[in-house]
Parts: C-alpha cells; structure tokens; sequence
C-alpha cells in the first residue's frame, strides 16, 4: 500500500516539500484553506498599489499538476496525532502515515483586543486589498471633509513597527502619497499627508548592522516620515493611537506589522514551545514524541537555542532537509546531518532605487541603487511562473517609469463613518 503523506499550509515550505517528494513513490497532499500559493514578501506592494494581487499568487493545482501530487481545499480544524489523522472544517479525517506541518504564522496583536479591532495588517491577499482601499478611502474622505480636524486624521497614516515590512510598506506608501496627491487630488496639499512610523527599539531593521539601520532612518526621513523610537502603541479606537511615552496622534489609519505569532494549531501539538509559540523540533525538524510528523518553516524553532529567522530561504531549506530525511529513511540509506540552516543574507527596499543589503558570510554591509536592483532581481527571480513574473514587470513599469500606482480601485469600501 502506498504510503500517504499529508502538507499542511501551501507556502514556501509546504510547496517546497511536496515538489522535494514528488517521484518518491508516495501520495502526497497538500492542504490549504487558500487555492494558490502566495508570494508574501511582495504583499506590502499590493497595499501600496504597486502590485496587483494575481502577479503573486499562483493556483496549487497548476503548480502541483501531475505524478503523485494532490491538492485539496480546506482548513485545518484538529490534530490527532496518535491516530496518525487530521479533521478538516467540512467534517472529513484524512489519515497519513507521515505528516509535513507547515501552517506559518498570524498577525500578533499582542492580546490588544482594540488594536486587533480597528488596526489593519499586511497578513494575505484580502488584508492587502482591504488596506489598500482603506488609503485611498482615506484620501477621498479628506478630498470633501470641512473639518479641519477630521481631514487631518483622514491623511494620517500610522505604521506600529520598523520591522522589513513596516519600513518597505512605509516607503512604498510614501512614494504613493507623493505620486496620487498632486495628480489626483488638487483639493489636498501634498504636505497635509503624515505618515509616522513607531518603533519599540532605537532603530529600525533589527538585525541588520547599525550602518544600515541609521540609512533606512535617513531613507524614510528624507521621504517624509515622522519617526517615533523607543515608542510603543498601547491602544487605538479608530480615531487615536494611544502611545507610550509620546503623545497621541489622531489618525483614522493604523497599520500593524509589530509582530507574528504560531498559527493557532500549534499550540495543539504536544511537546516545548519556543518563542512565539514555535514548536521546538529534534535535530531533523521532526516532533520529539512523534518521529514521523516534521515541523517546518515558520513553525519550526530549534532545541539548542540556534536562532532560525522566520524568512522565506528557511523554509526553504528546511522543507528540502525534512524531504531528504525522509527518502533516506524509507531507502535505508544513511540519515544525512543534522539540519543546519545557511543565512543567504537580508535585504530590504527602502523607496524608488535604494534598499539595504547585508551578507553576512561575507561581510558585506551596502546600501543604495545596487542593493535595490538586488533586491529586484532575486524577488522577480522568486515569483513562481512566467506569466506572474511578466504581471510583476508590468505593474513595476507602471509604478517606476510613469510614476502611477498600478492599482488605484478601491473594493469593497469602508463607511467614512466607520473607524
């Protein structure tokens, strides 16, 4: 009988494992409550209207098509690992003899329950989208309001951390608000618009070097943000964001990219948790009391204390290891080394030709055009099928050539009225 291997979660690592186990001899099925794979690190562009959200995503059945691969729609609603079974959403048990959990990360409110109510994130293709229509909502609330007071909360934006996401969507939108408002909007003066980034740390990209840091602060200053460090935001009601020590700044607009946590499921599975409810894997990412159910990407945390980032080559890596462990164990070969991840380096885009680059392996610390065209190449080089890398070029000779917002339509609208 062939035996059955279960996918949870369609991303980086999900995918990854299933193309990694194809021609093995297995049945492999990949699950997920979403039809396509999604390229998350460009997500912060489809917020911003650089990006259309199709040129990321790409449907699971094109890319599982053929051998031994499936795809099934649905979400995951129990684990039952002694029975070797999961329960989805519409009632049916899928058996497995092996399990790949893959599932990522959720936005972290941190328990705030107000913040979790009015705040927007970056966290899908719907919570994009929704943002996106939230900024030009925005925008032409402030076109027709009197209020002096109001107008001013409607063209303020507000961004709670400097984290890659936090200052990429930070330069993105500020690009957008200095394209949009003098061509679209003659009844806003450009200056009126604010957009402040609050960071809990002196700087922001932490983890990059100090060099790097102090560019990306001179990058969105110059760009025209306000910059708040050593700054937390404690409450938001929809019309103020309540900061701790600064004052409060009136805004109809706060974005929260302060932080992820483990999908939900994971604190089902038995065993140590680590950070931010990782699960703490052996040395070949499998669960300590179940040997053939393997932890990966986002979800995954390691038992000597190695830090293992939550970035897209990690998972990468870490669905490629599990699959060979796993074709090594079923051949009888020799079980290869212990799982060791290889940091590739970091990079983030600061705005329209710069971005900031380090390589640690190397020792190399850069910034500017270079690290931009970078930064461009291996994003566009990522994207999974021509006709999405060819929706991406599109879109981005929209945005940097005719400096015009690639998407600029707002769907499904918020009521001015709500917050």
């Amino acid at each position: 009988m062939t035996e059955r291997v279960l996918i949870l979660g369609g991303g980086f690592a999900g995918n990854a494992a299933a193309h990694a186990l194809r021609g093995q001899g297995l049945e492999v099925t990949l699950i997920d409550q979403c039809n396509y794979h999604l390229f998350q690190p460009l997500l912060y562009q489809v917020a911003a209207g650089d990006l259309q959200a199709e040129a990321i995503a790409t449907p699971q059945r094109r890319l599982l098509r053929g051998g031994d691969l499936h795809f099934r729609l649905g979400r995951v609603v129990r684990l039952d690992l002694p029975q070797r079974a999961i329960l989805l959403d519409d009632g049916d048990t899928v058996p497995y003899d092996y399990l790949f959990i893959a599932l990522g990360t959720v936005t972290n409110f941190f328990g705030n329950a107000a913040i979790a109510s009015h705040a927007l994130q970056i966290k899908g293709v719907e919570a994009a989208e929704m943002l996106r229509s939230r900024i030009l909502t925005a925008l032409e609330a402030a076109s027709h309001c009197s209020d002096p007071a109001e107008r001013r909360r409607w063209l303020s934006f507000v961004i709670a951390g400097g984290g890659p996401t936090g200052v990429e969507f930070c330069g993105a939108l500020l690009e957008l608000l200095r394209v949009l408002l003098p061509r679209d909007y003659p009844e806003l003066q450009p200056e009126e618009a604010q957009v402040t980034l609050v960071q809990g740390s002196a700087g922001l990209l932490p983890g990059f070097a100090a060099p790097l840091q102090a560019q990306a602060a001179r990058k969105l200053q110059k760009l025209g943000a306000q910059l708040r460090f050593h700054t937390h935001v404690r409450d938001f009601d929809g019309r103020t964001v309540q900061c701790q020590p600064d004052a409060a700044i009136p805004t109809r607009t706060l974005v929260w990219t302060a932080g992820v946590t483990a999908n939900p499921l994971a604190a089902t599975v038995p065993g140590a948790k680590g950070p931010g409810g990782r699960i703490i894997v052996d040395p070949h990412l499998r669960l300590p009391e179940h040997p053939e159910v393997f932890i990966l990407g986002d979800l995954a945390c390691s038992s000597n204390g190695e830090f293992w980032p939550q970035v897209a080559p990690f998972a990468l890596q870490s669905a490629r290891h599990a699959a060979l462990l796993l074709q090594s164990q079923r051949q009888g070969r020799v079980l290869p080394p212990p799982f060791a991840y290889q940091d590739q380096g970091s990079m983030a885009v600061l705005g329209r030709f710069d971005g900031v680059c380090q390589i640690e392996r190397w020792h190399l610390h850069w910034h500017g055009w270079s690290a931009w065209l970078l930064w461009l190449g291996l994003h566009l080089y990522r994207i999974i099928g021509t006709r999405n890398r060819l929706l991406t070029l599109l879109d981005w000779g929209t945005d940097y050539l005719r400096h015009s917002a690639a998407v600029e339509i707002i769907r499904s609208p918020p009521n001015a009225s709500d917050p």
